[in-house]
């Protein structure tokens, strides 16, 4: 669990990093940024157990946020921007839950 979470905070990092050139980088970098951290609190076994609400709450919002930009997809995945952010909010949305299935699981055999 720790060296899964670790790696998905660098990855969630990379891709804050990679919006600074976006026009609405602060919502992607905060969004992204939120995931990050809470990959970094899931490799603490103390904090664990505390990460099933903000997990389920942001699952719920990139899910949910995620649906609605993709009514405005082409269906370009390897070209457009609004797809990019679709596949984003969706792997954020799918870490949240492992995220929280995964504490619940590990928070219970510590």
């Amino acid at each position: 669990m720790r060296i899964i979470s670790a790696s998905m905070c660098v990855m969630f990092c990379w891709f804050a990093s990679l919006q600074f050139n976006d026009v609405d980088a602060w919502i992607w970098i905060t969004t992204y940024g939120l995931v990050a951290a809470l990959s970094a609190a899931a490799i603490v076994a103390s904090i664990r157990p505390r990460l099933r609400i903000p997990a389920r709450t942001l699952a719920t919002t990139c899910a949910v946020w995620g649906l609605y930009l993709l009514g405005q997809t082409t269906g370009k995945w390897w070209d457009g921007e609004i797809e990019r952010e679709v596949g984003g909010l969706f792997i954020s949305s799918l870490w949240c839950v492992t995220l929280d299935i995964l504490s619940t699981k590990m928070s219970r055999s510590d």
